[in-house]
């Protein structure tokens, strides 16, 4: 499946274009740098919530960072979190949570450059 789906879909951010005018020229820039910046810190959150077994908020999380990444065009992102968001909803144990947890990460690190680069933000 994971082949099919895109680490960056551009058409995402020509969606979000039509927010911008000549009042608010990098709205979408600005927009993208503050999910680029709260989103490690929500991975450590779930992380957190992962570690003590809250399942239920878990599922928010997972869903709100599913949610924004669909967004900015981060679709491997936001199918593994909307795969941790399930699973956290049907599994209180939450067996195979950690292993979607790495998935979102590591299909965050490889679309951020490609976000960064569309809205020209550098490093």
């Amino acid at each position: 499946m994971e082949q099919q789906v895109l680490a960056m879909d551009v058409r995402q951010l020509e969606k979000l274009s039509v927010l911008q005018d000549e009042d608010a020229p990098n709205l979408v820039a600005d927009m993208a740098r503050g999910y680029l910046d709260r989103t490690p810190q929500r991975i450590v959150r779930m992380r957190e919530l992962l570690a003590a077994g809250n399942a239920a908020v878990l599922a928010n999380e997972a869903h709100g960072l599913a949610t924004s990444s669909g967004m900015f065009g981060m679709m491997r992102v936001r199918m593994h979190c909307k795969a941790l968001e399930n699973l956290a909803r049907e599994r209180p144990g939450l067996e195979g949570a950690a292993e979607l947890l790495s998935a979102v990460e590591q299909a965050y690190q490889e679309a951020r450059p490609l976000l960064m680069a569309q809205v020209g933000i550098q490093e």
